[in-house]
């Protein structure tokens, strides 16, 4: 499902020109409630508790903060600094650029779609990290945060731990990926890992590649090895291509493997594989698909609440 580009309502007078004048000063803070666009904001931005903002066509020179449930909606926009999104805080990005580091910490989550991202996301205790078609010039690392990439490109590496679920779909990542402790498990499809691949502990589903009960995956291309270790989920490895060493060890069940291209090592105890439940794996499965539904939905709405809120607050730097 992908997710339709936002079409930001029109306001009429809310619209601030491009003439927005302020004083130029290194620390100065603006604080942002409402609609503006075609403007650039000379210092930090800062999204107070429980307000929303929406921003189109908008330079930010300095560092931007979404506080306790607030809302920063940019469009076309650019934050030159860092990007923080605080507790129950929420943050979406269409066609737009953060040059300094996005982090959240508590944050209610992050929607990224055709976006910049130059150096770290840190995810920190927060509902979610949701990309489609972004481009992550450093690492992603999630603790305790879903993190979903879709159709995206990550230039290092992605470090998962005690996520709810970890979902790559038709991306790339250059460095190495690793996933530990995801309750609903991990699904991994038609994406490119060039380094190592691990896939540790997780108490969910572990479909890596086409053949599984996630339909319509496809296989994956691995640049280094691929190893699955102390999973307590039904796990599937097929129709992938690996060009260092398979390894499996100490899974229950053990994973079904199958129609790999492994051009190194198979190190893989399948022994007990022939007792998976198809129907628990369906289950499994399932509940994966029902969550990421859950988290289009919720951004949606987050998108359609922050509008709403923005509009209604007026123009946002009077």
């Amino acid at each position: 499902m992908r997710l339709k580009r936002l079409i930001l309502m029109a306001v009429g007078a809310a619209l601030i020109a491009v003439g927005f004048a302020v004083p130029s000063q290194a620390s100065l803070t603006t604080f942002c409630n409402g609609v503006a666009s075609d403007v650039t904001v000379p210092g930090d931005l800062v999204v107070r508790a429980g307000a929303s903002c929406e921003l189109t066509n908008v330079t930010i020179n300095g560092n931007a903060t979404v506080r306790a449930d607030a809302n920063l909606l940019l469009d076309d926009s650019t934050v030159q600094g860092n990007l923080r999104v605080n507790a129950d805080g929420f943050a979406s990005l269409v066609d737009s650029h953060v040059a300094g580091n996005t982090r959240l910490v508590g944050a209610y989550g992050v929607y990224s779609e055709g976006s910049v991202h130059e150096l770290n996301v840190v995810a920190t205790d927060s509902e979610f990290f949701y990309t489609l078609g972004a481009d992550l010039q450093r690492n992603v690392t999630s603790t305790n945060a879903e993190t979903f990439l879709e159709e995206s490109w990550v230039s290092r590496n992605v470090t998962s731990e005690g996520s709810y679920l970890t979902d790559l779909h038709d991306s790339v990542v250059e460095g190495n990926v690793s996933v530990t402790g995801a309750e609903l498990g991990s699904v991994v499809c038609l994406s490119e890992i060039d380094g190592d691949a691990s896939f540790t502990g997780n108490t969910g589903l572990v479909q890596i590649g086409a053949n599984g009960p996630v339909q319509d995956c496809g296989f994956n291309v691995f640049g280094g090895d691929l190893t699955l270790t102390g999973n307590q989920a039904d796990s599937f490895v097929s129709n992938n291509v690996i060009r260092g060493d398979l390894v499996c060890s100490d899974n229950s069940p053990a994973p079904v493997v199958s129609d790999n291209r492994i051009r190194g090592a198979e190190n893989c105890d399948t022994s007990a594989a022939a007792a998976l439940s198809s129907r628990s794996s369906r289950a499994l499965a399932t509940a994966a698909a029902d969550r990421k539904d859950e988290v289009l939905d919720a951004i949606e709405a987050k998108v359609a609440d922050g509008e709403k809120a923005a509009a209604e607050a007026g123009p946002a730097f009077e």
